[in-house]
């Protein structure tokens, strides 16, 4: 007997998520055929297209033919299920005779009402994205060398949705909706709703841009890396710059796969109350307007920066050929990058100069431009300057996460050679700046305009090795006229959550003397291999002060910047 059809879901409208259902097809699912006696006598997948044909016994009696949430094939290693206990996929299911050839007719998943679309939705997500990435980088060693050819049979993914079940739960909050990926264990939560309620509340299962986002860190916990510490993030606020990137990729990579620079959640369904709940325009940043970044550098540490600038290097056009339109800081401008997603993905994926490669610590995207630089200048990428400095980014570490040698014998230089170190050499600065929320305290410190940040590697060389050693700080007033800054010390671990008890050591002393005395702070630990971050604060609670020179040295020789990609 044979038994053509095809299968379709009710997905959100693309173009517009509150709005009625527009039918796609249910692409490459499994298909698993059933006899009355739960017996499975064939099994098959959905075409392209949502069709399939099936060949059955010419036997009479019922057979059970089922679409399920899940594939296993070259497009996709996935499943779609309903909790981790239970571990049970979705299924759109219809019942035919054994004793004819017949047609079932298309098969739909509904949007409203049981919203099984929403199970199929998630995985079509999941294979609009590697059908992307097979496209852009399913060959990029071909392109850049070292780079990781994408491949879809490689990792597999399970996605666990339920109608109305809030992720958030597991977490002991039932209230705010929250979407995630759980690292190491290649899991993706998607919200369904809260407390049962599908309609009004808000949810992601046709959120395309959430279930991408969250799709990008799976990407990062298998194929790239990631040093996220995770936590509250907003795309208007100054954050750890890890987590700024983790997040800024996510939003881009959802950006990329829809094709659209906007990032969209939406809640409710269309038998309840549907809103926008957010719609950003990753295109477009205004002067004092939302996410308006003024400082160079600052856009290292603001997610949305990250995403707006990620978009720059892919999206079409060039100054050459009248391109694309972009409303930056500072106005209007057209990028001279484009096409540029294979550069993103080399950047990422290569085990040398890349983020991948064991020597890179507290990732950021000041990596990215390190390993994309290097690219520019050794294997034909395009030069990023333009956005970089239009986005706010500086295209290196040295506000967050660079590493500092010691050098007993040397000036300090980026390759940290070999001069003689005058002691009236101060190498790193810090200008102490009033903000907004800072109310003196060290959590509610400006990351990026009170502090300072430095990877403290212990190991080979030219690393300090394992074992007691005493890091200080030293430093003095810019001018020596003004009032002196208060700096502080902090050496955290390799987790660096700011401000907790990730902190190994700290040194909190108020200056003495007068603006011409140098000041110290110091702190003595016991260090095993691998790397930890060095924190230099400044202390708001008192009088700022004017710019600080310092210095860092390890058993009083002095730290020098050193940047691993080179």
């Amino acid at each position: 007997m044979g038994a053509p059809g095809s299968a379709g879901l009710g997905s959100a409208n693309p173009s517009d998520p509150t709005h009625p259902a527009s039918a796609n097809p249910i692409r490459y699912a499994e298909i698993v055929v059933t006899n009355g006696s739960g017996s499975t006598v064939q099994c098959g997948e959905t075409a392209a297209d949502g069709s399939f044909s099936l060949s059955l016994p010419q036997i009479s009696g019922a057979y059970k033919i089922s679409i399920n949430s899940r594939a296993l094939n070259s497009h996709l290693h996935a499943s779609v299920l309903n909790s981790p206990d239970s571990n049970t996929f979705y299924s759109l299911t219809t019942t035919v005779s054994g004793a004819s050839s017949s047609s079932v007719g298309t098969l739909t998943a509904p949007a409203n009402g049981t919203i099984l679309g929403g199970a199929f939705n998630i995985l079509d997500q999941l294979l609009n994205a590697n059908i992307y990435l097979v496209a852009q980088v399913g060959s990029c060693a071909s392109t850049f060398s070292g780079c990781l050819n994408y491949d879809p049979t490689v990792h597999k993914i399970a996605a666990y949705w339920k109608p109305g079940f809030n992720p958030n739960t597991y977490f002991g909050d039932s209230g705010d909706g929250l979407s995630f990926y759980l690292p190491g264990y290649s899991r993706l939560f998607i919200l369904g709703g809260i407390d049962g309620d599908t309609n009004s509340s808000d949810t992601d299962h046709f959120d395309n841009s959430i279930i991408i986002h969250e799709y990008g860190h799976f990407l990062e916990d298998n194929w790239l890396k990631s040093d996220s510490p995770g936590g509250m993030h907003d795309g208007n606020e100054i954050l750890d710059p890890r987590l700024a990137w983790s997040e800024g990729w996510g939003d881009f990579i959802q950006a990329a796969v829809r094709g659209d620079g906007h990032y969209i959640d939406t809640m409710g369904n269309t038998d309840g109350s549907t809103e926008m709940l957010f719609y950003v325009d990753t295109e477009s940043v205004s002067n004092g307007g939302f996410d308006y970044t003024t400082n160079l550098g600052e856009g290292n540490f603001r997610e949305f920066s990250i995403t707006r600038l990620l978009w720059d290097a892919i999206d079409p056009g060039d100054n050459s050929t009248g391109g694309d339109s972009d409303t930056f800081t500072d106005g209007t401008y057209t990028d001279n990058v484009n096409t540029a997603f294979n550069e993103i993905w080399a950047s990422l994926s290569k085990s040398s100069r890349g983020y991948r490669d064991a020597l890179f610590a507290f990732r950021n995207v000041g990596l990215l431009h390190l390993a994309q630089e290097w690219l520019h200048t050794n294997q034909g990428a395009q030069d990023w300057t333009q956005i970089r400095g239009l986005n706010r980014h500086l295209g290196d570490t040295t506000r967050y996460g660079q590493t500092v040698v010691p050098v007993s014998s040397g000036a300090c230089s980026s390759s940290a050679t070999t001069t003689t170190v005058a002691s009236t050499a101060y190498y790193f600065n810090v200008t102490p700046t009033s903000s907004p929320g800072d109310d003196g305290s060290l959590t509610n410190s400006n990351l990026f305009l009170n502090n300072r940040f430095y990877d403290l590697k212990i190991g080979s060389t030219p690393f300090a090795s394992a074992g007691s050693h005493t890091l200080t700080l030293e430093y003095r007033d810019d001018d020596q006229s003004g009032t002196i800054a208060d700096l502080d010390l902090y050496l955290y671990n390799k987790n660096a959550r700011f401000g907790t008890s990730d902190i190994l050591s700290d040194s909190r002393q108020t200056p003495s003397g007068t603006v011409t005395d140098p000041q110290t702070e110091s702190v003595s630990y016991s260090l095993s291999n691998g790397d930890y971050l060095i924190n230099v604060s400044v202390f708001t609670g008192g009088t700022l002060g004017g710019k600080a020179d310092f210095n860092l040295k390890l058993d009083g020789v002095v730290l020098c910047p050193y940047d691993i990609v080179q």
